[in-house]
């Protein structure tokens, strides 16, 4: 029965660490339960087996731990759930140019304070000086900063 406690909490164990280092990393919950029942597991093995005994779990489970790790690490598992393209445009980037100050428009979503609209049928994102506008409503341009284009509500 003890063996049967030693071997469970050692494969739960390894099960909440793989959770947390492939599907949800970075919530630790799963790391630190699957940690303690790791570390459990080795504690109960040399508790109920004596320091032998113990010595041989932990060495295998530490083992099993390093070789999951390298092997995960070899497989590329990291590359599949990695973003490998950066982002380096900017939304309106070089079509402010065809926008003046006063140019009327409609909002696509709400501006809280950023969000999108449409002035002479392009869409833009857009800015409020801090006020909230619900989505489809008439705005104006008061004024362009670079490629940022602050609106009020008409």
């Amino acid at each position: 029965m003890e063996w049967i406690i030693v071997i469970s909490l050692l494969i739960i164990g390894l099960i909440l660490i793989l959770i947390e280092i492939i599907f949800i990393p970075g919530t630790t919950v799963f790391g630190i339960i699957g940690s303690i029942c790791f570390l459990l597991s080795n504690y109960y093995a040399f508790n109920e087996f004596g320091n032998q005994v113990g010595l041989i779990v932990s060495t295998i489970s530490g083992s099993a731990l390093i070789i999951l790790v390298v092997y995960m690490l070899k497989s590329k598992t990291w590359e599949k759930l990695s973003l490998k393209k950066t982002n380096t445009s900017k939304f309106n980037k070089g079509k402010t140019k065809l926008l003046k100050i006063g140019d009327e428009g409609i909002t696509t979503s709400s501006l809280k304070p950023y969000g999108k609209g449409v002035f002479n049928g392009k869409v833009y994102e857009i800015k409020t000086n801090g006020n909230y506008i619900k989505e489809q409503k008439k705005i104006k341009i008061i004024d362009i900063l670079h490629n940022k284009i602050i609106v009020k509500n008409l």
